[in-house]
């Protein structure tokens, strides 16, 4: 045996989880080293825009996660902090999350995160509704072929709890994405105690095509049926802010790296929708089915039974 040669039984093999970890910061990494000048122009402006202002912004926001940004990263979770203090306000960002469960095994969530003055980590929001086939493939068991969409980061897991945020004036429900087309969960929010609304997302993967618009004016909705403020912010200049009537008071042009001085308030207060919920559909829903059953089951006057009534009239 060689002097430099280590016996076999001293040899630690590593996990799988740990290989995925490792490839995981080995991604961070290289993202950090080739767009390292974009991730300083965007910190530019974010703490620029807040010393600049007349007054203080009490929020900044980051969209949904466009890139493998983690607090796992220590660079990432460096700069994010330092935004938070130089801004002096709250900072909401998206991430991608990485958790151990009871067995040791390391999961991925699509998260927001907010990062109060100090910089210190004061609220998480886990992705509840992911996207089929983009953030996990459903059956898997049955779908296997279909992992390969996955494969890049692996399935997102789900969160399961609609928490709302804490501001200096008021609560917040933050929620990712396509989550802005589901009325009943951006409905929780408010019964939970929601003043403002906080829509982020990356629409970047819709490129050029009507998408994007589509769900800007989903958004819009959501904010009428909760009468609520809405501030929405994506990576491709679709964002915006929205008053509890649905228009848009103040946006940023698409495809521009900027920043939004968006107005907001927080309300209080519950719409019909928020108290009921969906019963008036589900209602409208089943006179509809119950005039259908009583037409079909009605008894159907004959052709001849039609001519004499007609003689009669």
């Amino acid at each position: 045996m060689m002097a430099n040669e280590t016996p076999l039984s001293d040899v630690r093999f590593l996990t799988v989880a740990e290989v995925a970890t490792i490839m995981r910061v080995s991604k961070m990494t290289v993202y950090r080293l080739v767009h390292s000048g974009e991730l300083d122009q965007l910190e530019r402006i974010s703490v620029s825009a807040a010393q600049d202002a007349p007054v203080r912004p009490g929020l900044i926001v980051w969209p949904e996660v466009p890139a493998p940004f983690s607090m796992q990263d220590p660079n990432f979770s460096e700069r994010a902090q330092k935004i938070a203090r130089d801004s002096a306000a709250d900072f909401l960002v998206g991430i991608v999350d990485w958790k151990r469960d009871s067995a040791g095994k390391w999961l991925a969530s699509n998260t927001a995160i907010l990062l109060g003055p100090s910089g210190q980590r004061i609220f998480t929001y886990d992705k509840i509704h992911l996207v089929p086939f983009g953030e996990f493939v459903p059956y898997r068991r049955w779908l296997w072929f279909a992992g390969r969409l996955t494969a890049d980061i692996g399935d997102f897991t789900p969160g399961n709890s609609y928490r709302v945020g804490k501001l200096p004036d008021g609560g917040f429900g933050v929620f990712i994405c396509y989550e802005a087309i589901f009325p009943a969960q951006v409905r929780q929010y408010t019964l939970g105690g929601a003043q403002l609304l906080i829509n982020i997302s990356n629409d970047g993967w819709f490129g050029r095509s009507s998408a994007p618009v589509q769900h800007l004016m989903m958004a819009r909705v959501r904010a009428v049926e909760n009468r609520r403020w809405l501030l929405r912010d994506t990576n491709n200049g679709f964002t915006a802010s929205i008053d509890p009537y649905g228009r848009i008071v103040a946006e940023l042009p698409t495809d521009v790296r900027s920043e939004l001085d968006a107005p907001y308030d927080f309300r209080t207060g519950f719409t019909p929708y928020v108290r009921f919920g969906d019963w008036f559909a589900f209602l409208c829903v089943a006179v509809s089915l119950a005039i259908l059953i009583f037409a079909w089951r009605a008894p159907k006057l004959s052709l001849e039974q039609t001519s004499k009534l007609n003689r009669i009239e």
